[in-house]
């Protein structure tokens, strides 16, 4: 059996980041995941940024967190090796590594393995639309915050 190709099979793994390696550290945090990952033979297929969530309890004494999918391709093998280099890993405080039937709908903002930002497909782009709008008010409704936080009922005296 030595010289044989063994094949590699499609892996889903998601990582969680501590928030705080957001913002313009988070290129860096992309390029060392998928470093972990391509040390150990991995061929990396998508990176995707999903949304940053208050964690039900503190990891490592971390109250909230990004979490980043990627689909990458792999022997079998090399997935313990990815395993104790991510347990090992100061930036990742938690991965899932599962065998997918295939890879979902992008559903986030997509990065390369460079870290840099991928142009996202229309469905991602309206749902984080979608959820930015949810967060910020309107501005008719920030107005009528604001003449509520006055005091005024908007009646005239």
């Amino acid at each position: 059996m030595e010289g044989a190709v063994l094949a590699a099979n499609l892996y889903e793994a998601m990582f969680v980041v501590d928030s705080a390696k957001g913002g313009p550290q988070f290129p860096d945090t992309i390029r060392h995941i998928a470093d972990m990952l391509q040390r150990y033979g991995a061929q990396i297929e998508r990176i995707e940024l999903w949304e940053e969530r208050k964690f039900a309890y503190p990891i490592k004494k971390v109250k909230r967190g990004i979490y980043i999918l990627v689909y990458f391709t792999a022997g079998g093998s090399a997935i313990a090796e990815i395993r104790s280099a991510v347990g090992l890993s100061e930036e990742v405080l938690r991965v899932l590594i599962v065998r997918p039937e295939q890879m979902s709908p992008v559903k986030g903002q997509l990065y390369s393995p460079e870290g840099t930002l991928v142009e996202a497909p229309p469905a991602a782009v309206a749902a984080v639309a979608a959820v930015a709008a949810a967060v910020e008010p309107a501005p008719a409704e920030a107005q009528a915050k604001e003449a509520s936080d006055d005091g005024g009922d908007g009646s005239e005296q």
